[in-house]
Parts: structure tokens; C-alpha cells; sequence
């Protein structure tokens, strides 16, 4: 077995202690849950989940069952603020558009949440990982993902090593079916092959939250080729980046257009 080498995109280690303080996440707010670390780490915000539920217009179901969580997870809801509710489950969450308002408005200016859609392969995954390393900016690269397209959380070290150096592996089958956001926050890099580093809302996915991805499975779970509705990452980083990551976009033939993720914006009435 070569070398293996492993690198973590700037930001990456305030990231991860916010992450180990923080989980898991509230019942339906796992978007809400990645830009709470993202202002608390990047932009010293003190903010809780329920504020970036708030001001995203996530949406909790009425009755709250295991349906959405990890098989075995009892998951959390104490809540310490009212949210929207609505009878169908299949619908709750948060839409792309409720996260870069909720960014927008509790930032104090510091962070901005930037789309990133289009015809998703492991190559663009790859390149926007390696862009962000290059930029040596912190940042937060989030995937509204499909997690019936990723693999299980706990793989073992045997296949990770063997697929790192070009074997046909077929990792473990995914923990769940939800849409989901994670956290993408580095790569593993073998003599054949890369595989990203993620991190989960939920101890019980992984490694207390913590597992790895084939580029190829995180681009199959943003397209979502049998749905409908797709996904799409959010770049977090400070607004002083955003042309660069726009031109990055441009490069990549990607749009930094929101994406239709099932759930639906339903923004408060203005008061």
C-alpha cells in the first residue's frame, strides 16, 4: 500500500470542534445545522439552530416520527423556539433558498452561503474541492445530498484502503433514505483514487459523524437521477471570495442557481 495522504480544506478544524460540540442536529434542521457551525467557527456568530431555522422558513412536521432519522437514532428536539409546522413529513426541512437568507441575515456580513448546481460528475467534485484547497480561505463546502446514493457510514479499513489504491470495492449500503445535508471538509488521497472526508448531523452515522465518499457516489446523491427534485453544494466563505468562487463556477460550466430539493420556501409573513 502507498502513502496515503490526507488533507482537510482551511477552516476544517474549527469546524470539526463546533461539529463534536453541536450533535446532533435538531428533528429536520440539518441545513439549519451546518450553517449554525458555519457562523459559530467562520464568523464567531453565537447562534443556535432553531435562529437558523428560523430565518431559513424550515418546516417541521406535526408529528415528529423515526421515519426521518438514522435506524436507531432517538434524534432531539428540544426546541427553543416556535417553528412552522405542516402535516406531510415528505415535504419538511429546509429549502436552498431558506439557507443563504438565513446566512444573509445572521452573518453581520461576514459569511455569504453561495449555490452551486448543474450536471454533477466526481471530476467537479474533485476540481471544487482542490479549488477551495488552493484558495487557502476557510470555508464550509455543504452537500444536499440524497443518501440512498452514498455509501454506509462505517466502512471497513480494508475496502477504504483498497479502493484508495484502484480495487473494485463496493462499500457498505447507505445507512438511510433521506435528503440530507452534510459536510464535505477534505479528501484521503491513495495511489489510485480519492475519497472525500464527510461529516455527518448524527453521532451514529460513521465514526461519531465522520465518514468517507467516492466523488463518484457524492455526485450521483446532488443529481438524484431517479427524483424529480435534485441537490446542490453551498459554498460558506467570506464575501471578499465570492467573485472567485462564481468564477470557479463559470469554469466548471456550473451555475450558482438554487436548486428544487422537495421541500418548499415558505417564507413568514412580513410583520
Amino acid at each position: 500500500m502507498s502513502e496515503l495522504q490526507i488533507k482537510m480544506l482551511p477552516g476544517s478544524e474549527l469546524l470539526l470542534v463546533e461539529h463534536a460540540r453541536e450533535m446532533p442536529q435538531k428533528n429536520e434542521l440539518c441545513g439549519a445545522f451546518w450553517i449554525t457551525l458555519a457562523l459559530r467557527s467562520l464568523a464567531t456568530v453565537k447562534v443556535e439552530q432553531d435562529h437558523v431555522g428560523l430565518a431559513a422558513s424550515s418546516i417541521l412536521s406535526t408529528v415528529q416520527t423515526s421515519e426521518s432519522l438514522p435506524p436507531g437514532d432517538p434524534g432531539r428536539n428540544d426546541y427553543i423556539l416556535e417553528l412552522p409546522r405542516i402535516d406531510d413529513s415528505n415535504v419538511t426541512g429546509t429549502a436552498p433558498q431558506g439557507l443563504v437568507n438565513a446566512t444573509n441575515e445572521l452573518a453581520e456580513g461576514k459569511l455569504v452561503a453561495i449555490p452551486l448546481n448543474g450536471a454533477w460528475t466526481a471530476e467537479i467534485v474533485e476540481k471544487i474541492l482542490e479549488a477551495l484547497m488552493d484558495l487557502n480561505q476557510p470555508a464550509l463546502l455543504i452537500a444536499n445530498s440524497a443518501t440512498r446514493f452514498l455509501w454506509g457510514g462505517k466502512s471497513e479499513p480494508i475496502n477504504v484502503f483498497n479502493y484508495l489504491s484502484g480495487a473494485t470495492e463496493v462499500g457498505p449500503e447507505a445507512d438511510w433514505n433521506v435528503g440530507h445535508y452534510i459536510g464535505i471538509l477534505g479528501w484521503i488521497e491513495g495511489s489510485k483514487r480519492k475519497l472525500a472526508i464527510c461529516a455527518d448531523t448524527y453521532r451514529s452515522i460513521g465514526w461519531q459523524g465522520v465518514h468517507v465518499q467516492p466523488l463518484d457516489r457524492i455526485a450521483a446523491s446532488l443529481r438524484r437521477d431517479d427524483s424529480e427534485f435534485s441537490g446542490g453544494v453551498f459554498i460558506v466563505i467570506s464575501p471578499a471570495n465570492e467573485s472567485i468562487i462564481r468564477n470557479l463556477a463559470a469554469k466548471l460550466q456550473l451555475s450558482c442557481e438554487l436548486w428544487d430539493n422537495g421541500t418548499p420556501f415558505m417564507p413568514a409573513p412580513a410583520k
